[in-house]
């Protein structure tokens, strides 16, 4: 074992703050989570924490709870989103070592060709997508779309 693997045993045990921050997180959510692993890259991994976690992020998924030792990378995800996160993860080619949560996920993600990824919510309807516009999006008024105070006193004047 290399000098490195055994400070990373020994700092990733001592992370005390991200441990705090995940625990008391989980109880604001009343969640404490489902555990992700991934195997870090200079490990042979597909992906570094912070990729996977900005791909969840984009398909509306919180993360929390971080942590790492010498051989992997994780993270918690609430326990109402681990079946959604799994599945982005996994078409997104992420290498997950946790259990699955729902061992179907891996047979939803080989129906798909490579790179495939799943519509997220935030990007509107496929009908949005196909025609460009959301009609509600152009009924607001102008200053919900700005959603700023400079922009609604602006409105004002």
């Amino acid at each position: 074992m290399k000098i490195e693997d055994i400070y990373d045993n020994i700092a990733g045990s001592l992370n005390y703050l991200d441990v705090l921050e995940g625990f008391i997180r989980g109880l604001v959510y009343g969640d404490l989570g489902y555990q992700m692993v991934l195997r870090r890259v200079d490990k042979g991994g597909s992906h570094r924490m912070s990729e996977a976690i900005e791909i969840l992020k984009g398909y509306g998924v919180d993360t929390f709870w971080f942590g790492f030792d010498s051989q992997k990378m994780y993270f918690r995800v609430k326990k109402r989103q681990a079946r959604w996160a799994e599945y982005v993860l996994l078409h997104a080619g992420v290498d997950l070592l946790n259990p699955a949560f729902d061992h179907r996920n891996a047979s939803y993600a080989a129906k798909h060709p490579p790179g495939w990824m799943p519509r997220p919510w935030s990007a509107g309807s496929k009908e949005t997508a196909e025609h460009g516009t959301n009609s509600q999006t152009e009924q607001r008024p102008k200053q919900e779309k700005d959603k700023g105070i400079v922009a609604w006193l602006d409105s004002l004047l």
